[in-house]
């Protein structure tokens, strides 16, 4: 194995001897000496065929023997280092062999003991110990599937770093290692995109925008495994903290989008503390579009992931809700807590609701105003289920009408056009009534909103927007036909209509 002339005779010893060790059992490593020779012919700077020798060795003991030889494989790392930048070509592709079947064997521990000492080596001054440890951290893609979604998270990153050092040959062998990762993913549809999600690890600043744009208009039918996850994330968490508008919607887009298409929940778990701090900063976006789309993602990494991975969340948007700071982050977790709560479902909801009604009527003018803005995008997210509780909310929509804050009056009267907007078709006899009341209030502010919203619900009975303008542009805006007229009598019947008209009148 050591000395022969022709390769294959080297080769087929290396085979012979793995193959009597198994025979022997491991104990006969230590009985014969093996593990000390192969570690001397690593040693040997006279010969590069014993060195070679040696790690074809290595290599088909790693094979033949698989996790009985993990021992060794740690206590032999840092020479298999030195021998991925030997001056001599058959030696380096030996290395790079052996270092390929000692990955595919290793255990959760053994990537556990593997991993700091090539995290510890791409620090190192000297370039070809740089090198031969981003090597050694792209054959790491040869793992077993179950190690790979572990080791891979703390990986990747460390290789984007290295894309940007100062000699070429680690920027190359940077890059070859993060083509390693992207040749084993099993996704077909994020196999094909590899190369442009390469480019963007590359250069992010030129092709963050562009990655992010072909992976929406991607179609994914299968699902997404732990590879592909540790090329998409460091993109989209990139796209998530560009300033550009538009870059943010669809990096938050993409991760609503992940949770449901990963095979394991588990694999997304690691991921977690680098995207959800960024998710929660663009939910507080000043432009309400992009709010709205991180909110969404929060519900869908709900529904994809269960509460039990964030058990901070609904507790950190009902903080945010009463914040002094501004009406937008209010407004974001609102939007936010909406989905949320959607995701959680109705027994959640039921619990929640008598506490969010309470703080409608709090001291602080800005903890009403958040609670209040909740309302407006609790009819869009939860639908039907909302529905049942309008009797128990509408008492606090009122009082908020009347309350001496503006801001807390028109969140109040926004969500009342909201309610309108949803529900006059379905629950008339509810709000009907309570309107009503309102119209005939003590309080000029309630008296004004209610006849506002009054003429919202007629609108909305008749079947028109309330919008219509008269030919010639004269002043009697929001005019109806005596088709609408029809429609209300149907709807309210002739008394109720009357009675309606009388007290606007």
């Amino acid at each position: 194995m050591m000395k022969c002339e022709k390769y294959g005779e080297r080769r087929g010893a290396a085979f012979g001897l793995a193959g009597v060790v198994k025979g022997f059992r491991i104990t006969s490593l230590k009985k014969y000496g093996i593990a000390a020779t192969l570690q001397q012919g690593l040693e040997d700077r006279a010969s590069a065929k014993s060195r070679e020798g040696a790690l074809l060795g290595f290599e088909c003991l790693c094979e033949k023997l698989g996790r009985l030889f993990e021992p060794y494989v740690i206590k032999m790392l840092p020479l298999l280092l030195v021998s991925f930048s030997d001056q001599v070509l058959a030696v380096r592709e030996a290395a790079e062999c052996a270092a390929r079947a000692m990955m595919s064997q290793l255990t959760g521990h053994g990537v556990k003991l593997v991993l700091p000492s090539l995290l510890k080596g791409l620090e190192d001054k000297a370039w070809r110990t740089k090198q031969s440890s981003v090597q050694l951290l792209g054959a790491m893609a040869y793992c077993a599937p179950q190690q790979l979604s572990q080791c891979l998270p703390k990986i990747v990153p460390k290789l984007t770093e290295v894309l940007t050092d100062t000699h070429p040959k680690v920027q190359a062998a940077g890059q070859t290692a993060l083509q390693q990762v992207g040749s084993v993913i099993k996704n077909p549809e994020i196999n094909a995109l590899v190369p442009i999600l390469l480019s963007a690890l590359t250069d992010p600043n030129d092709h963050t925008k562009h990655s992010l744009d072909i992976l929406l208009q991607t179609t994914f039918i299968n699902s997404i495994d732990a590879p592909s996850l540790a090329l998409l994330v460091p993109i989209v968490h990139r796209g998530l903290r560009e300033r550009g508008v538009d870059t943010k919607k669809k990096a938050a887009q993409i991760v609503g989008n992940m949770s449901s298409l990963v095979t394991e929940p588990m694999d997304m778990i690691p991921y977690i503390g680098l995207l959800l701090p960024e998710v929660k900063k663009v939910l507080v976006d000043p432009i309400p579009e992009v709010r709205g789309v991180a909110a969404r993602a929060l519900g869908s990494l709900i529904v994809g992931m269960g509460e039990q991975i964030f058990p901070d969340l609904v507790p950190w948007l009902l903080e945010t809700l009463k914040s002094d700071n501004s009406n937008v982050e209010r407004s974001g977790a609102a939007q936010g807590l909406s989905e949320v709560l959607a995701a959680l479902g109705k027994d959640y909801f039921d619990q929640i609701l008598p506490d969010i009604i309470r703080n409608c009527s709090h001291q602080k003018a800005s903890v009403r105003d958040g609670h209040l803005t909740l309302f407006r995008y609790l009819p869009r997210s939860m639908g039907a289920i909302f529905q049942n509780h309008l009797q128990a909310v509408l008492p606090a929509i009122l009082d908020g009408l009347a309350d001496e804050n503006e801001s807390v009056r028109d969140a109040a009267l926004s969500a009342g056009h909201i309610f309108v907007e949803y529900y006059a078709t379905t629950s008339l006899p509810l709000l009907l009534p309570a309107i009503e009341d309102g119209i005939f209030s003590d309080n000029w502010r309630i008296r004004q909103s209610s006849v506002e919203l009054l003429g919202d619900l007629l609108f909305k009975v008749a079947g028109t927007s309330g919008k219509a303008i008269l030919e010639g542009g004269s002043d009697d805006e929001g005019a109806s036909t005596e088709a609408q007229g029809r429609a209300i009598v149907e709807v309210l019947g002739r008394a109720k209509r009357n009675e309606v008209l009388a007290a606007v009148y």
